[in-house]
């Protein structure tokens, strides 16, 4: 072959049809990867926001003898004032099931007060790990 006829070949079918498949096969790999990313990224978020909760409970514990009763009495405007004061905007309370993610965002919190009924002597702070589909619990006080 001259030079000439090399010049005026082009890329055949086939080895576009392979750059193709390359491109789209590092494009889904790439995908996943920053999936799991996200999801990790939101697990740290939820337990981030669950350790603040059982610390701001345990000052909670410390200031009033017993353990909140909910999300409400640590987050109440009324308390801004008080060491144990965690911001609303901070934590999302609700109830967490295994296999469904929570609608509100990573920093839903389930705060389960133990025993549930007269005073609170410890309590079941869960967060959901969006990477494995679980609800995970920190367990604080000596009443659970």
């Amino acid at each position: 072959m001259t030079t000439k006829n090399i010049k005026n070949q082009g890329f055949t079918l086939v080895e576009l049809l392979i750059v193709i498949v390359i491109i789209a096969i590092l494009t889904v790999v790439s995908l996943v990867a920053y999936n799991g990313l996200q999801n990790q990224a939101k697990t740290s978020a939820a337990k981030s926001a669950a350790d603040a909760v059982a610390k701001k409970a345990e000052l909670y514990n410390t200031a009033k003898s017993s353990y909140p009763t909910g999300l409400g009495d640590i987050t109440n405007a009324a308390n801004s004032g008080e060491p144990y004061y965690l911001d609303a905007n901070t934590v999302n309370g609700g109830s967490l099931t295994a296999g469904t993610p929570p609608t509100a965002g990573a920093n839903t919190i389930e705060y389960v007060p133990c025993p549930t009924t007269g005073t609170a002597t410890g309590a079941h702070v869960k967060y959901y790990n969006f990477s494995n589909n679980t609800v995970e619990e920190r367990k604080i006080g000596t009443g659970c």
